[in-house]
């Protein structure tokens, strides 16, 4: 992971010889305009050549006016997310599953909306709050470091969203 006035950048490994990289800011540009933001990393990727194409871009939040209409009912990132890279969509999906199926069953599909709500309610509000955090510019740098003081403190957050 990686730092910037411009956003932050994750390094993932895909292969032994392949790494994912994603720049996640809200500043308009190319993903080498937004790479120059990070030099270190720059410098690290500066042999590498790239295996495809930008793959995405955001918006990453995912807002939707209901999860039902009739007996179509939304589950997972189809139901919303607040942001797509935590696994919230994953984490929401299995917490809201059995909702949607007593919803299902007990032939009530108008009542899945607020099962999902009150269901996802922590998940969303722990990304939203990590966001929240993330966007402000003396607690951005702060994240990863407290969370390698307090691992404890970090595993219980990854285990409420997962």
């Amino acid at each position: 992971m990686y730092w910037s006035r411009l956003g932050e950048a994750y390094v993932t490994p895909v292969a032994d010889d392949l790494v994912g990289v994603a720049v996640l800011t809200s500043a308009r540009g190319t993903f080498d305009e937004h790479l120059d933001a990070f030099p270190q990393l720059k410098r690290r990727l500066q042999a590498a050549e790239p295996a495809g194409t930008v793959m995405g871009a955001g918006p990453l939040r995912q807002r939707v006016r209901t999860r039902t209409a009739g007996r179509v009912l939304l589950v997972g990132d189809a139901a919303g997310y607040v942001d797509a890279l935590t696994g919230e969509g994953i984490a929401v999906a299995l917490r809201t599953s059995a909702e949607l199926v007593d919803c299902v069953r007990a032939d009530r599909p108008q009542d899945y909306d607020a099962a999902y709500r009150r269901v996802s309610w922590e998940c969303r509000a722990l990304t939203a709050s990590l966001l929240w955090a993330r966007n402000r510019r003396l607690l951005a740098p702060h994240i990863v470091p407290a969370a390698a003081r307090l691992p404890g403190v970090y595993r219980t957050i990854v285990n409420r969203l997962s």
